[in-house]
Order: C-alpha cells, then sequence, then structure tokens
C-alpha cells in the first residue's frame, strides 16, 4: 500500500492575507506498482459534488475520470474546465467527451505552458499534485495528490476557487475558445466506454446521455480484430450495454478482437473512423 496520511489537520496560510485558517489535508502517494488509488479518491470527491466543479489540468486523458465528470455535469452540477494547449486535439484526450456533456471548456493558447493539476469541489475541496489526470500517471509515475477539505466560505479552497476564476475570465479572453457546443455530434459524444473485463471478454458501453442513441455501424477494435454493431442496435440512457467474446467473436477467431488480460486497448470507432473513447490497460 502506498503511504497514506488521512486527517491530518494542517494549518494553512493564505496568499496575501495574514489570517490563518484551519483546513483537514489527506496526502496520497502513487507508483508505477500503486497507482488507482489515487484515481479512486478523486473519482469518490467528484461523485459526491452537489453544485460546482472547477477543473484546471495541464493533460487530461484518462476515461475514468473524464465519465466521472461527464456524469457530474449530467446530474447537475455545474461543470468547467480550463486544458491546456492542444488537449482538443490529442488522441484519447477528454475533450471531445466533456464538451458533449455541454460542458464549457478553454483550452489554453500555446504561448505559455499551463501546468496547473487542480480541482475545486464545490468551493469547499481542493484536489492538486503531481498527479496528472492521464494515462501515463496510472502506469509510469511516482505521484502525489493532496485532498484539502476547509470550512465552506474559507481557506484554501476559496483561494483556489479565486484563483480558477481568474484564469477563467483571463484565458477565455486571451484565446476566444469557451466551448459551449460539440464539435461532433451530441450522440458521437454521449457514448463511452463504461468498463473493460478482459478475464471475462466484456465490454460495456454506456450512453451518457438523456436519449437512446443508434450506435449501428460502429465498432469496437484492439487495433487487430475488431466488431461491428449490426443494423437497429439501440443503447438507452445509463443502461450499461455489454457485448462478450459469445458476441463480437463467437468462433474465436485469431484474427478477430480478443482481451489480453495483462494489457491491450480497445478503441470505440464511428463509421466514418472517428476513435470516440478507448480503454487501455496493463504494463
Amino acid at each position: 500500500m502506498r503511504k497514506l496520511m488521512v486527517g491530518l489537520a494542517l494549518v494553512v496560510v493564505f496568499a496575501g492575507t495574514a489570517v490563518a485558517q484551519t483546513c483537514t489535508v489527506r496526502t496520497y502517494f502513487g507508483s508505477p506498482t500503486e497507482s488507482e488509488t489515487i484515481k479512486a479518491v478523486i473519482i469518490q470527491a467528484i461523485d459526491g459534488a452537489r453544485t460546482s466543479l472547477d477543473i484546471a489540468l495541464h493533460s487530461f486523458t484518462d476515461d475514468q475520470l473524464g465519465d466521472a465528470v461527464a456524469h457530474a455535469a449530467h446530474r447537475g452540477v455545474n461543470v468547467r474546465a480550463i486544458l491546456g494547449a492542444g488537449q482538443d486535439k490529442v488522441l484519447g484526450g477528454e475533450y471531445d467527451k466533456l464538451v458533449g456533456a455541454n460542458i464549457e471548456v478553454v483550452v489554453v493558447g500555446a504561448r505559455a505552458l499551463f501546468n496547473h493539476r487542480f480541482a475545486v469541489i464545490d468551493d469547499r475541496i481542493v484536489i492538486t499534485g503531481s498527479y496528472d489526470w492521464s494515462d501515463y500517471s496510472n502506469k509510469s509515475r511516482y505521484d502525489d495528490m493532496l485532498f484539502i477539505s476547509c470550512p465552506a466560505g474559507n481557506g484554501t479552497a476559496q483561494e483556489f476557487a479565486a484563483e480558477f476564476g481568474r484564469l477563467w475570465q483571463k484565458l477565455s479572453l486571451e484565446t476566444g475558445t469557451i466551448v459551449t457546443q460539440p464539435s461532433l455530434s451530441s450522440d458521437v459524444q454521449s457514448v463511452v466506454i463504461h468498463s473493460v473485463d478482459p478475464a471475462g471478454e466484456c465490454i460495456q458501453l454506456l450512453d451518457i446521455s438523456s436519449a437512446s442513441i443508434d450506435i449501428s455501424g460502429w465498432r469496437l477494435s484492439d487495433l487487430e480484430g475488431s466488431y461491428a454493431f449490426p443494423p437497429d442496435t439501440i443503447i438507452d440512457p445509463d443502461d450499461p450495454y455489454e457485448v462478450c467474446i459469445d458476441t463480437y467473436n463467437p468462433s474465436y477467431d485469431p484474427q478477430g478482437l480478443f482481451l489480453n488480460d495483462e494489457h491491450d486497448e480497445v478503441f470505440l470507432i464511428t463509421p466514418d473512423g472517428r476513435i470516440i473513447d478507448e480503454r487501455v490497460w496493463g504494463d
């Protein structure tokens, strides 16, 4: 297990003020062999958001964290995101998923490196540290994360919320890239890979919109084999749609779609070849 300090009360002194506030801080450390705890803590915090979620990230390519943020928006949480330069074009990024959930997104221009990694939940919880919300942090890095909880209306959370607001105003004016409409169709961006069970050879898709979606002709691929969904394949909102090997490769064709238990990837691809979502696991 990673080293974990829970419930450590620290006195945090605000920048620009002589007043000290007491916040509760939990500290987590991750490594290439121990990375899932940090992600699980972040997802749990996002799932507990009630009113607002502001995220400022250099990179955002983790599918499970992207799903959690999209779900928060769909249940009525006011979500805003500031992402580093190029995050609207990076392969496997969460940009389209956020926009598809009607989340306002600012993509920073390339004039300076945007190196923030923090989130503010309900103006009272801050998640920050070296941990990237990316696949790399889950596989090949040593990272840290601070989970800071402050009294409502006080403390470090208010400082981070104020800084996010300042960045939001400044960067949106500089770049002019507050996005409120999907760059692709909303149907495309509302379907995600919900879970993958390599041992059981099953894949679940989820429609995170409020309407049923036709995915006829869409494909699942591991870049070696693929499966195309037949005509009239409809998935319903918030009802996981599962396909297993007896459907996507019933003959166990060596050239067909297989899921390696140790390491593999699976992509969700539209008929016109766009990669909408992906899951990668293993070393």
